[in-house]
This record gives structure tokens, C-alpha cells and sequence, in this order.
């Protein structure tokens, strides 16, 4: 079933298709795609879940076999469910500390971006300093992460830096540098944010994430928080500001990172609940600025 509600959202009017999961501006021509995170391993039942949801999907492949990212994903491009990609391989660090074995990463990854070119929408997002338990070289990490940028400019595939919980790809000011000088764009982690030491020692707010990543940011992934797992947003408090900071950026695919289903459609219905309360704002002031102007003329 397609059901299509027109809203109106930082005065740009919105089409909500529930078929593609797609939010689209009608006067600037961009969309707002609400995704979902799937693994290669979780084929077909998962991406059939996604589409018959209305989500579009963020794909994860298989390192090991990426001959199969094509059939994975080809038939729901072919239904019009929007496809992006992601790079979470533990066991390939770009930025190890041995040039061996980075290398092996790098190549791994570059192989991702020869498979995926043409499929989709041409995004992938990617990791350095994954696993705290492999040694981190910075330099070479951004060394790396460059040949991958300028192989995904030669495929026409946007490269983007993600931030992550722990480690030194946990400090947004890292991630900035690292991306600036790579020429990636950034992945935001809401999650990551969330339950990093610097929001949770209350030296930064997940808000000031957006605003130090928001001319590079081409995708964010929204859930509440990581510990043991990725846990739901649970509060439209909580997401309220990030939602309404990212929304003044061109940040335009929001994937949620949730494995249970239940989890990521009532997180989703959060995220819209957000949208529609600050649509209201917006029109409340919108309407008292209209009343001004009355009686001033």
C-alpha cells in the first residue's frame, strides 16, 4: 500500500511516499530518504522487510564476497527503493599501523567501490580506528582514505568518513581534520555521539557534532545510543534538537541503525513525530510574524 501526506517543513513542502520511504522538497528538489541498516548476511528476508516498510536501505556487504552485492541489491534499485552502501569491516583497518595489513584493508575497500559503481545511490560510508585492539597509524589512515576518495571520484561514488564511540575517531574535531584533508564527506553517528565521552562528560552536545560537521555532512545515522548495542530513540526530547539542527543542513539520508524491527519503525514514527511538531513551531511563528507585518502596514 502507497500512502502519500503532504507536509510542510522549514517551509519547504514535503511529499511523504510510503512506498520509497522517501520525504520529498518539492521547491528545492531535494529529498529527505529515511533508511534502514542491512547486512549482506540478513538477505533477502530483511531487505524485503525494508521495502514492504518503506525504508530505504543502507547496505553492508560481505568483505568475502562482494560478488553478490549486485543480485543483493539490483532487484529493490529496480523497484525504486533508494540503496547506500557501508564499509563496517572489523577486520580491515585502513589506518593500521602495519602497512601490510593496511594495505590489504585498503584494497578490500577499494574493491567495494569497483563493485558497487552504477548501483544505486553512488555513497559509501567508511571507518577508520574501528577496533580499539588494532594499532592506529592517523596519517596513514588518512593516506588510505584519500586513494579511496579519488577512486570513488574517478567511479562517481561519494566517500564518507564516519564517526565512531571510542577511540580517536571519536573526537569530531578528528573526524573534521581527517576528512578535510582526505577529501571525504562525514558520516554522522547520532548513537556514536550520543555515547561518546565528550557528550557524556558534557564537553559537547550531539548538536554541536552537526554544526562542526554540517558543511561536509552527507548522511546520518539515527538510533539513541550505544552500549552494549544500538538502542532506540525512546524520547522525542532527546532527538528534537539534533533533528531540528540537522534540517538547516544538506544532509538529506537518514538511516536508522537498528537491527530489531520493532525498534527501528517506532523510532522512525519518533523521527516524523519531531518533524511534525516542528513543522507546527515553524507555522505558529510564521503566522505571529504575519501578524506583525499586519499591523505595522
Amino acid at each position: 500500500m502507497s500512502l502519500e501526506t503532504s507536509r510542510l517543513f522549514n517551509n519547504c513542502r514535503v511529499l511523504i511516499n510510503s512506498t520509497s520511504g522517501t520525504l520529498q522538497r518539492s521547491k528545492s528538489g531535494r529529498n529527505l530518504t529515511i533508511a534502514v541498516s542491512v547486512k549482506a548476511e540478513e538477505y533477502p528476508h530483511r531487505f524485503i522487510w525494508a521495502k514492504d516498510n518503506a525504508f530505504a536501505i543502507e547496505y553492508t556487504p560481505d568483505p568475502l564476497s562482494l560478488d553478490l552485492i549486485a543480485s543483493h541489491v539490483r532487484p529493490f534499485i529496480s523497484e525504486g527503493v533508494p540503496v547506500r552502501f557501508h564499509c563496517r569491516f572489523f577486520d580491515y583497518e585502513i589506518g593500521n599501523a602495519d602497512p601490510v595489513k593496511a594495505e590489504e584493508a585498503t584494497q578490500v575497500h577499494l574493491r567495494v567501490l569497483n563493485a558497487i559503481a552504477g548501483l544505486g545511490e553512488p555513497v559509501i560510508t567508511v571507518h577508520m580506528s574501528l577496533l580499539p585492539r588494532i594499532p592506529f597509524d592517523s596519517q596513514r589512515g588518512v593516506e588510505n582514505l584519500t586513494r579511496l576518495v579519488e577512486r570513488g571520484q574517478q567511479l562517481d561514488v561519494t566517500v564518507c568518513l564516519e564517526n565512531l564511540r571510542r577511540g580517536p575517531a571519536s573526537n569530531p574535531e578528528n573526524i573534521l581534520k581527517w576528512a578535510k584533508k582526505s577529501g571525504s564527506m562525514i558520516t554522522m553517528d547520532v548513537g556514536h555521539a550520543a555515547s561518546s565521552d565528550l557528550v557524556k562528560n558534557g564537553n559537547l552536545t550531539v548538536s554541536d557534532f552537526v554544526d562542526l560537521f554540517s558543511d561536509r555532512l552527507y548522511e546520518v545515522h539515527m538510533y539513541g545510543k550505544e552500549e552494549d548495542r544500538h538502542y532506540p530513540v525512546e524520547d522525542i526530547n532527546h532527538v528534537r534538537p539534533v533533528v531540528d539542527r540537522l534540517l538547516t543542513t544538506n544532509c538529506v539520508w537518514w538511516t536508522i541503525e537498528l537491527d530489531d524491527y520493532t525498534e527501528a519503525l517506532n523510532t522512525r514514527e519518533i523521527i516524523i513525530n519531531c518533524l511534525d511538531n516542528l513543522n507546527n513551531q515553524n507555522r505558529g511563528r510564521n503566522n505571529e510574524d504575519n501578524k506583525i507585518v499586519d499591523v505595522t502596514s
